[in-house]
């Protein structure tokens, strides 16, 4: 049986078990650490739980797979380190969502996250997770934060907003995985000065 088989069989939640918040904050941070020092193709559950102090069991009653708890993860970490803010504009809200994110896709988080887009394009079931988890979610916020612009009249009221949080997805992710060009603040600004052109009657 392949690992990952093993892990579904192993991994079937127990209904009424409540987690301990302790624990549970304690596997998301090892879960991380492993992550960062061996790849997520190299990392084991029984690593996680070395690293935890907690047993392999008490992850597989909370979690179904290795993924998921990779995946929860990094989410986790995510949302606590790159909010979607609200500073009254669609320039300030667009600036401080760069100025946030681009740190996270540098150093040890950007090999950690660089690691899990390839493993995406090897593994269908690990791409569905990490778009459900991951992807998705984090869309569904910047289209909200453009949606704030267009209620205050900073964007075209047509303007397709889905489309537009794909452009600038597309271009952090482009420079990130494969443009050897910086994420720094210049480039920011050059998103945003083209979003600002779509607004009403220009």
């Amino acid at each position: 049986m392949k690992m990952a088989e093993q892990e579904k069989t192993q991994g079937s939640l127990v209904p009424g078990r409540r987690r301990s918040d302790q624990s549970h904050q304690a596997i998301l941070q090892a879960a991380r650490e492993v992550l960062e020092q061996v790849g997520y193709r190299a990392m084991t559950i029984e690593a996680i739980a070395a690293k935890a102090g907690v047993g392999k069991k008490t992850i597989y009653r909370w979690w179904s797979s290795k993924a998921a708890v990779v995946l929860e993860a990094l989410a986790s970490h995510t949302e606590v380190e790159v909010p979607f803010a609200d500073t009254g504009s669609l320039e300030g809200d667009l600036l401080a969502y760069f100025a946030l994110s681009f740190p996270g896709l540098q150093g040890k988080s950007g090999t950690v996250l660089s690691g899990l887009a390839a493993e995406a394009q090897l593994d269908p079931e690990f791409a569905r997770e990490f778009q459900r988890t991951f992807i998705v979610p984090r869309k569904q916020e910047l289209v909200a934060l453009l949606q704030r612009g267009v209620q205050r009249g900073e964007l075209a009221p047509d303007t397709n907003l889905e489309v537009l949080a794909d452009l600038i997805y597309g271009a952090k992710w482009y420079r990130f995985l494969l443009y050897p060009a910086p994420l720094d603040d210049a480039f920011a600004r050059e998103i945003v000065k083209l979003i600002l052109r779509l607004r009403s009657g220009e």
